[in-house]
């Protein structure tokens, strides 16, 4: 009987590598990542697909803007709303990160 030896994961979440407009620590790093991710989460899938020590995560929440466009038929016209966007600062326990070049 074959025995499992480990288990698949496959995420279903997806975490983008941003540079940010501030400067940062040379071992602090930016993601913008999903809302119902916290911080242990956010540490644990950083730590186990990418093998990076994360020493701390800081989280922030950006609130969509919203925008009411009028039309001519309507005097209220429709509301539209931007997302929503959380922010993770990771730091990094050892070593430096430099971003990748970007090809325009």
């Amino acid at each position: 009987m074959p025995t499992m030896r480990g288990i698949l994961k496959f995420p279903n979440a997806i975490y983008k590598l941003v540079q940010p407009g501030k400067k940062l620590a040379p071992n602090e790093v930016l993601f913008h990542v999903p809302l119902w991710h916290n911080k242990i989460q956010i540490k644990n899938y950083l730590e186990e697909l990418y093998n990076v020590e994360v020493e701390r995560v800081d989280t922030t929440i950006l609130l969509g803007k919203s925008k009411t466009i009028r039309t001519k038929r309507s005097r209220t016209g429709f509301t539209r709303k931007s997302p929503d966007i959380k922010k993770a600062y990771v730091t990094l326990k050892n070593g430096t990160f430099t971003y990748p070049e970007v090809d325009q």
